[in-house]
């Protein structure tokens, strides 16, 4: 018997988009990915937004790749590149293996929108924050920790920044599904 996967909104705004329907795409095409197989039939979610796919099992990441921009035409196509990516092409993680399959969960990241912001202080947990200085950038999810301060700080090291130099910060207001 196959395990039963427990579908969760972990944040959510007024949206079409199908986020259950959004996680099994995503389970389906890490498997395949991991099982050098061909990817699922596409399946239509509609326009494309960007997005981020996060793998972990028994609480440790596995790979997490995404984009602050759309750079296919359709949500599916995005989360196609970004799936494969986040289960094989992510430089800070071995490949997930066959091993790996048993137990794992995908959370699914649809960004809304960014917003400019003065300083991270106020930014809530469920929001995700994006710094920016020159052409580097670092990332920090929704639900990537509580404490503003620590955010900020993780936002620095993943862009290579150094603390207090001058960057630019925007709130990501997004969608996110775990399953």
């Amino acid at each position: 018997m196959a395990p039963c996967l427990l579908l969760l909104p972990l944040f959510f705004h007024n949206s079409d988009v199908d986020g259950p329907r959004l996680v099994r795409f995503a389970r389906e095409i890490v498997q395949a990915e991991v099982r050098h197989a061909a990817p699922p039939p596409m399946r239509d979610f509609g326009r494309a937004s960007p997005v981020f796919v996060t793998i972990e099992r028994n609480g440790q990441i596995l790979g997490c790749r995404g984009s602050l921009a759309p750079r296919r035409a359709t949500l599916a196509e995005e989360l196609v590149d970004t799936a494969r990516g986040a289960a094989a092409h992510d430089p800070r993680y071995r490949p997930v293996r066959e091993q790996d399959l048993n137990g794992f969960l995908v959370t699914v990241t649809v960004v809304d929108r960014l917003e400019p912001i003065s300083d991270a202080h106020g930014i809530r947990p469920e929001d995700g924050l994006v710094l920016s200085s020159g052409s580097k950038k670092g990332v920090v999810l929704p639900w990537e920790g509580k404490d503003p301060a620590l955010r900020l700080k993780w936002a620095y090291q993943k862009a290579g920044v150094p603390v207090g130099s001058a960057v630019t910060l925007q709130r990501m207001v997004a969608e996110r599904w775990r399953g």
